[in-house]
C-alpha cells in the first residue's frame, strides 16, 4: 500500500507541476484558436489525472495512515492525534481533488454540448456532484468541529461552486452564449483548486521560508483571491 501510494505521489507531483504551467497557455492564448484547443485539451488529460491520483492517494492515507506514515507514525508523541490529523488533511486534499476533477469535466462537458447539457445529466457526472457535495460536508464539520477556519471556508465555496454547476446542468433553459461563461468559469476555477492543493502543501513552506509564519495563511488563500478576481473579470469582459 505505502508503495502504491509513493508511485501515486509521484505521478502526482511531476504531472501537477506540468499541469499548473500549461493552465496557463489556454488562459493567455487567444479563444478558440489551435493552440488555446490544443493546450486546453492537455490540461484538460493532465488535470484529470493529477484529479485520480490525488484520489487514490488521499483514500489510502484514510484506510491506512500508519503504513503510508510510517515514519511519522514511530516519531509521533501522540499516536492518535497523528493519525486523526492525517485523516483530517487527506478529507480537505481529497475535497480539492474532486473538486479539480469535477470542475475540468464539466468545463469540458459544457463545451462539447453547448446548448444540450445532454452529457452533464449522465450518471457518471451526478455521480461527481454528489462526491464533491459529500466532500465539502465533511470537510466542513471538520472545520466546525475543530475550529479551523480554512476548512470551514474552503468547504463553502466547494459547495457553492458545486451548486452552481447543478443549477446550470439541471436548469430547464438557460441563456444565449451562457456555455462560454460556464466553460471558462469551471476551467479557471479548477486551476485555482489546483494551486490552493499547491499552496497548502508544498508552496507553504516556500511561503514560510521567505516571509515567515504569518505566511501561512497566505499561501492557503492567495490562489483563491487572484483567481477570483481573474474569474471576476474574465466573466465581465465575455459577457
Amino acid at each position: 500500500m505505502q508503495y502504491l501510494h509513493q508511485f501515486s505521489l509521484v505521478i502526482h507531483i511531476i504531472v501537477g507541476s506540468c499541469a499548473l504551467i500549461l493552465f496557463w497557455v489556454p488562459v493567455l492564448a487567444k479563444k478558440g484558436s489551435k493552440i488555446h484547443n490544443q493546450a486546453g485539451r492537455a490540461y484538460t488529460y493532465s488535470m484529470q489525472l493529477v484529479a485520480i491520483s490525488g484520489i487514490l492517494c488521499c483514500f489510502l492515507v484514510l484506510v491506512d495512515p500508519i503504513t503510508i506514515y510510517q515514519a511519522g507514525y514511530s516519531q509521533a508523541q501522540n499516536k492518535a492525534l497523528f493519525i486523526e490529523t492525517a485523516r483530517e488533511r487527506a478529507s480537505f486534499l481529497l475535497m480539492l481533488s474532486f473538486l479539480v476533477l469535477t470542475s475540468v469535466m464539466h468545463g469540458v462537458r459544457v463545451l462539447q454540448d453547448k446548448v444540450s447539457r445532454q452529457s452533464l445529466t449522465r450518471l457518471d457526472m451526478i455521480a461527481n456532484y454528489i462526491a464533491l457535495c459529500c466532500s465539502a460536508l465533511y470537510v466542513g464539520y471538520l472545520g466546525s468541529r475543530g475550529g479551523h477556519v480554512l476548512y470551514t471556508v474552503f468547504s463553502v465555496i466547494s459547495l457553492v461552486i458545486v451548486i452552481r454547476m447543478m443549477r446550470y446542468s439541471f436548469a430547464q433553459t438557460v441563456k444565449p452564449k451562457q456555455w462560454v461563461i460556464e466553460h471558462l468559469s469551471a476551467m479557471i476555477g479548477s486551476g485555482i483548486a489546483a494551486y490552493t492543493a499547491f499552496s497548502a502543501v508544498g508552496g507553504r513552506y516556500l511561503f514560510v521560508e521567505l516571509l515567515g509564519e504569518q505566511a501561512v495563511l497566505m499561501a492557503w488563500l492567495a490562489p483563491t483571491v487572484i483567481g477570483t478576481i481573474g474569474l471576476v473579470i474574465t466573466k465581465r469582459r465575455y459577457r
